[in-house]
């Protein structure tokens, strides 16, 4: 298997557990906000809920279902990672974000993405060099190539995964942190 292909399998897992992540984690939320209720309403008194249900606006009931996010708006924020919009900042949790950086955005607390017009190398270089120095370790690496590499970095408890993709001319890297 070459590296390419390893490179581009990893690439992929890596995307595929972000992606499950966006997604299971409203599915869980409104599993556990239905078991919640299904409890507290079990142990109510039917009149009780009647009266109760009758308190609540029907504007407020409608509301429910587009406080969960569609399928449609958890791609676009996906797929907005790899365009980050705004000015990049110097640095994120902590860890250092390069100064060629041309914009960047923050699309939660454990994601970070910016653009750069650096190479794929010349940002694995970066971040080889800098995070040891700020205590990180690397635990996991797919070495770059011109289109992409992901690296794998630990602190404590912490993991840093950093994925780097050669995309249009510029290059795009997602920092995430759990």
């Amino acid at each position: 298997m070459s590296r390419l292909n390893k490179l581009i399998s990893v690439t992929i897992l890596v995307l595929f557990i972000l992606a499950c992540n966006f997604v299971t984690q409203p599915i869980r939320d409104v599993q556990n906000v239905a078991g919640t209720a299904q409890s507290f309403a079990s142990a109510l008194p039917v009149e009780t809920l009647q009266a109760l249900a009758s308190q609540i606006p029907a504007e407020t009931l409608q509301a429910l279902p587009s406080a969960i996010p569609s399928f449609e708006a958890l791609a676009t924020e996906f797929g907005n990672m790899f365009n980050p919009q705004g000015t990049p900042v110097e640095s994120w949790n902590d860890i250092p974000i390069m100064p060629e950086a041309t914009s960047g955005q923050e699309f939660d607390e454990k994601t970070y993405s910016f653009k750069t017009d650096a190479t794929v190398q010349e940002v694995q270089n970066y971040y080889s060099e800098q995070l040891p120095g700020l205590g990180w370790n690397q635990t996991f690496n797919v070495p770059a190539d011109a289109n992409g590499g992901v690296s794998v970095y630990s602190k404590g408890s912490n993991i840093l995964t950093l994925t780097i993709t050669a995309m249009e001319g510029s290059t795009v890297v997602i920092l995430t942190l759990v």
